[in-house]
């Protein structure tokens, strides 16, 4: 039977989702500031929720697909690397 932590995809889930919880917290705190990528903005108009802020730099380039696919692949990268890095330097944490 096998455990959960013996996927191989789990630590990267992991990684992705928590880098998407960070760069939504953080877009979610600078508000408008968050001019050229805001996640907080891509995912309520990816929700159909107004949030009242003029459109960032990729919403209005790439449209709301466009620019959540690029939130998603950025996030993808970074937990990727993310996890590369614990696995290079050897920390055991089950990876």
């Amino acid at each position: 039977m096998k455990h959960l932590s013996d996927l191989s995809f789990l630590p990267y889930m992991v990684s992705i989702l928590g880098c998407l919880a960070i760069m939504i917290t953080v877009d979610y705190f600078l508000g408008a500031r968050a001019e050229h990528l805001n996640a907080w903005q891509i995912i309520n108009r990816f929700l159909g929720i107004e949030t009242g802020l003029e459109d960032c730099l990729t919403l209005r380039h790439l449209g709301v697909w466009g620019a959540t696919a690029l939130m998603l692949g950025i996030n993808t990268i970074l937990g990727a690397i993310i996890v590369g890095c614990f696995k290079s330097c050897s920390v055991s944490l089950y990876l």
